[in-house]
């Protein structure tokens, strides 16, 4: 992030989102919301990043990027690698006392400030939206409060986490001896997610081996499906957990209950191997649980008119043959936006992204076969069924009710020509004339 923010051909737009799209490849126009930081970031007057504001606001409340072990103020750094690093205000949580403002030497907060619509002229976009994690009251998650998931433990793992790399127990701070892990919490089930999130397996076996490694008397016991390690060294990665010390029992959990007096967890499991019904008692459980797609991604795809697949996450143009592409020329997709993938898979697909994009900028052309449809508006009943049934949006009519064609988005598939039920909409260099002729001359002999 810190190379990019100081990249000269590189501008970030941070704490926005996307509005409108229109246009298409080489033209599109973008509008993006900024919205207020109430700190100013530019000019005399720009947040030095000091702290004092911070130290004197009464606001507290859990920080999210702590996973809600640690307290933020009101007024605080996302944290510590944020782009760019100056202070911004929760304005749902200020109770606007002002002692910031009265604080602060330069003179960088701003109650004023307003959410701004930024226009930009864009020749390629690139989406890559991320991911968002699965979460439910499954197996005790938000009831009890030993039962957390991968993501809050790698925040008690991390060296710069809340407690500094030393893993504890939410309900009485002490370290754990017996952790539980859940596989496919949400994910390759009919009932939420039928889609495999790719990561958990290796986030697992990756966080059991830290935990052995920081607390070698530590019992880890990690319940499972299947184990999903392809990829390089992966299957060697998986093979040294289980010498290192790490159980692993195939067999999904029923249900895990808690004690009330000690909060500590039973874990009823059916194990596959051994044809039998055990039941797990530990200190804390932690769950893998489903990567899904991020909470906007359902509007993203509705403004640059995208689609998405089963599994939530956009759909590329072929699964196989041209998984960056989509639908619409000039807009590809990277990483976890088009589905569940590990890290190095994600970082080839954002080159391949990045590639197809340079490409196209570097040629300042785009070049199309003409294999259009074409409309007679004087046959055309503008009925709109052809606008239904277009998989790349590529039908509209005008402010004059006309059926129009975008000869950039259209792909020439044929799918409108079908439908018309007037026959107005043909293919150019493929009419009906054409293949009459060929009709007639074939019957000839």
């Amino acid at each position: 992030m810190l190379e990019a923010a100081r990249h000269p051909k590189i501008h970030l737009i941070t704490n926005a989102e996307l509005k409108e799209v229109t246009g298409f490849i080489g033209n599109f126009k973008v509008t993006v919301t900024k919205k207020p930081r109430y700190v100013l970031s530019t000019g005399p007057k720009a947040c030095t990043g000091c702290g004092s504001c911070r130290d004197v606001c009464p606001v507290s409340y859990p920080n999210w990027f702590n996973q809600g072990f640690s307290p933020r103020k009101a007024i605080d750094i996302a944290f510590a690698q944020a782009v760019p690093t100056i202070y911004d205000i929760n304005i749902d949580k200020c109770i606007k006392c002002y002692n910031c403002v009265d604080v602060c030497e330069v003179g960088s907060i701003d109650f004023s400030q307003e959410p701004e619509d930024i226009t930009l002229d864009i020749g390629i976009i690139i989406v890559a939206t991320g991911w968002d994690i699965y979460t439910s009251d499954q197996y005790g998650y938000g009831e009890y409060t030993n039962v957390i998931n991968q993501l809050e433990l790698e925040r008690l793992l991390a060296p710069n986490g809340p407690t500094g790399g030393h893993v504890i127990r939410p309900s009485d701070h002490k370290t754990p001896k017996k952790v539980v892990m859940i596989q496919c919490v949400g994910s390759r089930d009919c009932a939420h997610n039928e889609h495999c999130s790719a990561v958990c397996c290796l986030v697992a076996i990756k966080n059991a081996k830290l935990l052995k490694s920081e607390y070698p008397d530590i019992d880890v016991t990690i319940c499972y499906i299947d184990i999903r390690a392809p990829g390089k060294d992966y299957e060697e990665y998986y093979r040294r957990a289980r010498e290192f010390g790490i159980s692993f029992i195939k067999g999904k959990v029923a249900r895990v209950e808690e004690d009330p007096m000690t909060k500590n967890l039973y874990c009823y499991v059916e194990d596959i191997t051994g044809n039998r019904h055990i039941t797990l008692e530990a200190d804390m459980v932690v769950l893998s649980s489903a990567a899904i797609p991020t909470v906007g991604t359902e509007k993203v795809a509705e403004i640059l008119k995208l689609e998405r697949g089963s599994d939530g996450y956009f759909r590329g143009f072929h699964a196989r043959l041209d998984p960056i592409s989509t639908k619409v020329p000039g807009i590809f997709i990277a990483g976890f936006a088009h589905g569940p993938k590990a890290i190095e898979y994600a970082v080839s697909q954002a080159k391949g992204a990045a590639s197809s994009a340079n490409l196209l900028l570097q040629s300042g052309k785009y070049v199309i076969e003409l294999i259009r449809a074409v409309v007679d508006l004087d046959r055309c009943s503008r009925c709109g069924e052809c606008i239904e049934v277009c998989p790349y949006n590529a039908l509209s009519f005008n402010e004059h009710g006309e059926l129009v064609v975008s000869e950039v988005a259209c792909r020439g598939c044929g799918t409108c020509a079908a439908t018309c039920r007037s026959n107005s909409i043909t293919l150019r260099y493929y009419r009906d004339e054409q293949f009459e002729s060929y009709i007639d001359a074939l019957l000839e002999t």
